[in-house]
Parts: structure tokens; C-alpha cells; sequence
């Protein structure tokens, strides 16, 4: 049961891309689970968003399911965090268009999303200049307290504010709240297979879902520097302990930063087969959910289906407010 004391935080994710690397998994999916333990927590698939740049129907529904099945096999089947389909809940793009008609045109062509897409040659739809309204939308909707975001969705908390302000003042009320941005400080920045910070965009990175093969080959590649097997070796400059560090125990990881120091007969080979086996360990309990969860695919539709319904009713109650005021 939700209690009066509980923050209420929201969090979206777009599926556009491929399976989440082991830099989301430590810099969003686990931290977030953190900040929802005693909360009201809640993640929506953020599949209108990504019709600003996925244009292929049955790509996307794909990508959509592949999200669903990464949450549930991280957080769990029987997770307190609310996971739903932005899509399933008409009455956001209704609200979007209340907000579009308080919302200050010139406050649009501050975006950074925009100027991004402007710099990146996306296609510059309606979508992409509106982007940030239909993500207030999002939040506002559910009276949303916290929004964990990185350093680059920032200002789309601060426009939020501006346009929860807007209605507010426009319609002389207090209807929505203004959310708060949440910015993990300590979150490690993962190095990728070539030493650069692990993003999809580079290709240097690895998967949480990855096989034990996949994942082997993948460790192999890690760049090092040049040192040889009987060499002593800093464990604070190598990539590969930098991963390690992460994920081993601190017996393991004593152990084998004591090898790294030492040098005599331990190389990088060695090191790469360790962070194998810790990996490994580390991951199996998704990869097990993960397996269990494909052989129920119902499973996961039933649990969005019910997180659709306990959103579609907060917001029911917030759009009753919202349409006596503007007259709809």
C-alpha cells in the first residue's frame, strides 16, 4: 500500500536501441531501483517519444517488448515498480495538447534536444520541436515529486517547471506540482572495450543480456596498455579492473588487485578471464529471469497491462481537474 510519506518518482525510457549495456545497467537501472525502495515508483516506455525517430511499426513494438523484458529481468517479476507503455494511456497526448496551449514558443527554441537534433541533421519534425511538452506531460500528469534523469535531460526538468507554472498562472490555480530533478552524483562512468565512456553510440560496449561467448569475445578486444605478464600493473588505470570493480566482491577484487601489483605471472589474458567469471556471476540472475520470462510472454504484457491501469487511473483523476478548468 502507498503511504502519504512515499515520493512519488517517474522515470522514462525510450526504445530505440538495443539491449541495455552494463553502463545502464550501474548509471540508471540499479540506482533507480535504489530510489524506489519505499517509494512509489514508476518507468514508462517511452514509445511515443520514439516515433520522433523510429519509423517502422513493427521495429518499434519490438523494441518496446525488449525494454519490458529487460526491466522485469532485472527488477524481478514480482518488482514494486510500476512499469507501463506511455501509449497506453490516451489521455497524455490530450494533456500534451493542454500544455502546447500555454507554452511559450520562444521557451521551445531554447531546447537542447532541439539543437542537438539541429546538429545531428535528425529531422527536424513537429515531434522533435515539441518534444519536451509531451515528456511535461508525463510528469505532471501524477503529481510526480523526484524525476531521476543525467546531466543532459536537466533542462527538461526546468521546462517542466516552466510550464506547470504556466498553466498554473494562466488558469489562476495550483493543479500541478512542480517536479524536481534527481541527479545520481556517485554513479561510476563505465569505460567501454576501448577505454572511452561504454555507449551504444560508440559501439564499445557490453551487454547485460550478452552470452557467455559473446560476452568473451567482447572482453578480449578490452584495450590495455603494453605491459608485460611479469610486469607489476596499476589496477587504477586498466580498464579491465575499472569493470572489475564494479562488479566483484571485495574479497575477489583484493585478491585481484594484489595480482596486479605483484605482476610476477599474472597479464592482462589473466585479468580479462577474471572479469569473465565475475561478470558471469554477476549477471546470471537476470539472465535467469530473462529465461523464465521468455517462456511466459504473457506474463509481461499482463504486468503492463496492469501498470496502464493504475496510471490511466491517476491521471483520470488529474484530467478531470484539468478539462472542468480549461472547458473540455
Amino acid at each position: 500500500m502507498k503511504t502519504l510519506t512515499q515520493k512519488k518518482i517517474l522515470t522514462g525510457v525510450k526504445p530505440t536501441g538495443s539491449s541495455i549495456h552494463l553502463g545502464n545497467l550501474v548509471g540508471a537501472v540499479l540506482p533507480f531501483g535504489r530510489l524506489a525502495e519505499g517509494n512509489d515508483a514508476a518507468i514508462f516506455i517511452a514509445d511515443l517519444h520514439a516515433l520522433t525517430s523510429v519509423k517502422d511499426g513493427a521495429k518499434l513494438r519490438a523494441q518496446t517488448a525488449e525494454v519490458a523484458l529487460n526491466y522485469f529481468s532485472v527488477y524481478g517479476h514480482d518488482t514494486d515498480i510500476t512499469i507501463f507503455r506511455q501509449s497506453d494511456i490516451p489521455l497524455i497526448p490530450r494533456l500534451n495538447w493542454v500544455l502546447n496551449a500555454v507554452t511559450p514558443y520562444s521557451l521551445m527554441l531554447r531546447a537542447h534536444s532541439l539543437k542537438d537534433a539541429e546538429a545531428k541533421g535528425i529531422d527536424l519534425n513537429m515531434a522533435v520541436f515539441n518534444y519536451p511538452i509531451l515528456m511535461a506531460a508525463d510528469i505532471l500528469a501524477y503529481d510526480t515529486d523526484i524525476v531521476p534523469v543525467g546531466r543532459d535531460q536537466k533542462q527538461h526538468l526546468e521546462m517542466t517547471r516552466d510550464i506547470a507554472r504556466a498553466f498554473n498562472k494562466t488558469y489562476k490555480s495550483e493543479v500541478f506540482k512542480e517536479p524536481r530533478e534527481y541527479i545520481e552524483e556517485s554513479v561510476a562512468t563505465l569505460p567501454g572495450l576501448d577505454g572511452r565512456k561504454m555507449s551504444k553510440s560508440y559501439g564499445n560496449f557490453i551487454g547485460v543480456f550478452d552470452d557467455e561467448k559473446t560476452l568473451k569475445k567482447k572482453i578480449a578486444t578490452i584495450v590495455t596498455d603494453s605491459k608485460g605478464l611479469d610486469d607489476p600493473k596499476d589496477p587504477e588505470t586498466c580498464n579491465i579492473f575499472a569493470l572489475a570493480k564494479i562488479f566483484a566482491s571485495a574479497d575477489r577484487l583484493a585478491v585481484m588487485r594484489e595480482r596486479y601489483l605483484r605482476g610476477t605471472g599474472y597479464g592482462y589474458g589473466h585479468a580479462k578471464a577474471d572479469l569473465l567469471e565475475i561478470l558471469l556471476s554477476a549477471l546470471r540472475p537476470y539472465h535467469e529471469r530473462r529465461e523464465q520470462l521468455l517462456k511466459d510472454p504473457g506474463f509481461i504484457e499482463a504486468k503492463l497491462q496492469e501498470g496502464a491501469r493504475i496510471m490511466n487511473a491517476r491521471i483520470e483523476a488529474k484530467m478531470k481537474v484539468v478539462s472542468e478548468l480549461v472547458g473540455i
